[in-house]
């Protein structure tokens, strides 16, 4: 009789991609959030009042939300949640960018692309190589590995 190895099946190369895609946009983010943080005094004058809120505070819920979402992007938990939050929070950007007093500027043009990868992250989820937390309950309780 002969011996058959068992090969574990190797990654979609999708899979791989989709991991960098979740590591570059959370850097992106990242790295945009250190930039506003090194221009504060700018940023917060020109922020636009949110719910009622003064431009300080609006740009601080909307800094810790971006940086909470693109870390729950980047370990992978609630990956399409946390891309359709960042969808929307873009989709806004570009909104306020348009508005007859505003003057659209470069970032407009960014958030566009920003909201296709975000886009992308919402249809395609976190992949094999993320924290998915209900898909790893799922085969605890199916009893695989």
């Amino acid at each position: 009789m002969k011996h058959h190895k068992q090969h574990t099946k190797p990654r979609n190369m999708n899979d791989i991609a989709i991991l960098f895609l979740r590591f570059f946009i959370g850097a992106i983010v990242y790295l945009h959030l250190i930039g506003e943080m090194q221009t504060y005094t700018n940023v917060v004058n020109h922020f636009p009042s949110v719910l009622g809120f003064d431009g300080a505070t609006s740009f601080a819920i909307v800094a810790i939300l971006k940086a909470l979402f693109a870390t729950m992007i980047i370990i992978g938990i609630s990956t399409r949640f946390a891309s359709s939050m960042m969808l929307i929070i873009a989709a806004v950007s570009i909104v306020d960018a348009m508005m007859p007093m505003a003057e659209p500027t470069e970032r407009a043009k960014l958030d566009f692309v920003y909201m296709g990868i975000y886009l992308t992250l919402v249809i395609a989820g976190g992949g094999y190589y993320s924290l998915n937390l209900p898909k790893w309950l799922h085969n605890k309780c199916k009893g695989t590995k």
